[in-house]
């Protein structure tokens, strides 16, 4: 392969990877965005939380010889509620994906949430074994602030691999 042709390709393909990177990220904080406008709709109810609890997740990692090592926190927490006379069990917080946070936060979120407390319930009546305890998406902002920039370097890239195919 020619050097001009390399010079070509390798921004071209970066710039697509992190376009379509960014694409689904976008897809991912819309939806998101989308679930959780539709809990906000839901009707609630009374319900009771069973358990709350942390799970630690720690992540390692080597990068340019060193080994680093990430620790974030899922809240996790249990509860029960009824709809039309069935007792129903749940165990998302937030509409969407799953998340996790960093220690001070995860603790914030575990504490409103105490074993054997009542807690508002969020369900979807056309089907009320899903429901929320909040209603607020989480991780949809940084999905979409990552998925914009991550698209727009990534379209970035092809216009400059572009440019350089006809220089």
């Amino acid at each position: 392969m020619s050097q001009d042709l390399t010079v070509v390709l390798i921004p071209l393909a970066l710039g697509g990877i992190f376009a379509v990177l960014g694409v689904v990220l976008l897809v991912v904080g819309r939806r998101d965005q989308a679930r959780a406008r539709k809990a906000e709709a839901w009707p609630t109810l009374s319900g009771t939380i069973g358990s709350s609890r942390l799970d630690k997740q720690t992540r390692t990692q080597r990068s340019q010889g060193r080994t680093y090592t990430r620790t974030t926190y899922a809240p996790v927490v249990e509860y029960t509620y009824e709809v039309g006379g069935k007792t129903l069990q749940g165990n998302k917080i937030f509409p969407g994906a799953t998340m996790s946070f960093d220690l001070g936060t995860a603790q914030g979120i575990i504490n409103r949430y105490q074993a054997g407390q009542p807690a508002t319930v969020h369900y979807d009546p056309a089907d009320p074994t899903q429901a929320v305890l909040e209603t607020k998406s989480r991780g949809a902002n940084l999905m979409l602030i990552l998925g914009a920039v991550f698209a727009v370097v990534g379209l970035v890239a092809c216009c400059a691999a572009g440019a350089l195919a006809f220089l």
